[in-house]
């Protein structure tokens, strides 16, 4: 699986988790949205390192070496033929 994936889903389920609790224990919406926010940011600040480093080490490898196209391929063998 994608690590953003994996990233996205460990951050939405913590966040409706938080909300479900917030919202038995009695909060209104409004206030247990804001507050799960919160909550879920610092627990994914503390616990999903990680998974956020796997993360920006996808999209900087994704970067730093771009994919060549046929053209590209094409074009450096006729310049490597041609002694450029």
């Amino acid at each position: 699986m994608k690590p953003w994936v994996l990233y996205t889903a460990a951050r939405l389920g913590i966040f409706v988790a938080t909300l479900a609790i917030l919202l038995l224990l009695g909060t209104g919406w409004g206030w247990g949205a804001v507050f799960a926010t919160a909550i879920s940011l610092s627990l994914s600040v503390l616990f999903l390192g990680g998974l956020r480093q796997r993360v920006a080490d996808s999209i900087r490898n994704r970067v730093e070496k771009p994919q060549k196209d046929k053209d590209s391929v094409t074009e450096d063998d006729q310049l490597d033929r041609s002694g450029n």
